[in-house]
């Protein structure tokens, strides 16, 4: 029996004509991004997710929920500010 291949590519371009699957899609990719971004963000400055924490004034298990894109219980806009802010950067929307 012969199966055919199917690429992600065409399953997402398929699926995103779907308006409820497009925004799930998008909303996953933000917190990927936001995840990417917060670790290597401090990453390039050597601080461990604890001190980090520390100097943001949020719990280090937050900081280990934001970098592995966790969205189950995802942060303000406000904490993300205070993190960045604690990174040096500034947050604006």
């Amino acid at each position: 029996m012969k199966t055919k291949s199917v690429s992600l590519g065409e399953i997402l371009a398929k699926e995103s004509k779907n308006e409820e699957f497009r925004l799930a899609f998008e909303q996953r990719r933000f917190y990927l991004q936001v995840a990417h971004l917060i670790t290597k963000l401090r990453t390039s400055q050597r601080l461990t997710q604890a001190a980090l924490a520390r100097m943001a004034g949020v719990s280090q298990p937050m900081i280990a929920r934001l970098e592995r894109g966790d969205s189950s219980r995802t942060p303000t806009f406000e904490t993300l500010a205070r993190i960045l802010k604690a990174l040096g950067y500034e947050m604006k929307i």
